[in-house]
C-alpha cells in the first residue's frame, strides 16, 4: 500500500497543473471540496513515507526529506485554500516547485560540482579521475543551465497562471 500511495502522489505532482485547470474550470469542482482532497492526499502520502522504517540493530532510522517536503507543500496549499475558500494557494504550488529547483539547479552553478555532474557520477562512476571529466563537467554545466532555463520558463507560465485574474482581468473557475 504505501508504494502504492507514493506511485500515485508522484503520478498526481506530475500531472497537477493539468489536473487543477480540469477540475477547477471545465468541472467547476468546488475549492473547499478541492482543497480537502489535496489534505487528505497530503496527509496520505506524509503518512507513507514517515511510515514503518525498517532499520537494522545498528542503523539508525532515517527519514529522506523529498517526499516529506512535497507533501507538506501540498498539504500547506490545501489548508490555505480551506481556511482562505481561495483557489490561489492550489495554484501556486506549480510555482513554488518551479522556483524550488531553480534555486536548487541554480546555486550548484556557483558552488558546484553541479547537479547535473552528481547525477552523471552517481550514474557512472568512471567518470571522476578519467581523462574525459573536464569535458563531462563543461557539457553537464550546460545540460544544468538548460534546466534552469526551463524552470524559468515553466515557472514563468505556472505563474502567469496563478495570476491570470491580476495580470488579465481574468478569473480562472468564473466566466465573464
Amino acid at each position: 500500500m504505501k508504494h502504492f500511495l507514493k506511485a500515485l502522489f508522484y503520478i498526481i505532482a506530475a500531472v497537477y497543473p493539468a489536473l487543477v485547470f480540469i477540475l477547477l474550470v471545465v468541472l467547476r469542482v468546488d475549492t473547499k471540496i478541492l482543497s480537502l482532497c489535496i489534505i487528505a492526499l497530503a496527509a496520505a502520502f506524509f503518512l507513507s513515507a514517515t511510515g514503518d522504517t525498517k532499520t537494522g540493530k545498528d542503523e539508525k532510522a532515517v527519514l529522506n526529506w523529498k517526499p516529506l517536503l512535497s507533501s507538506m507543500l501540498f498539504l500547506l496549499a490545501g489548508l490555505f485554500c480551506f481556511i482562505t475558500g481561495k483557489e490561489f494557494f492550489i495554484r501556486l504550488y506549480s510555482v513554488v516547485i518551479n522556483a524550488s529547483l531553480l534555486i536548487i539547479f541554480g546555486s550548484t552553478l556557483f558552488f558546484g560540482p553541479n547537479i547535473v555532474f552528481r547525477f552523471a557520477t552517481l550514474a557512472d562512476k568512471t567518470i571522476q579521475g578519467s581523462s574525459f571529466e573536464e569535458n563531462v563537467k563543461k557539457y553537464c554545466r550546460k545540460v544544468t543551465i538548460v534546466w534552469c532555463v526551463f524552470f524559468i520558463l515553466n515557472g514563468t507560465a505556472a505563474a502567469c497562471t496563478t495570476f491570470a485574474d491580476v495580470l488579465f482581468g481574468v478569473s480562472a473557475g468564473k466566466s465573464t
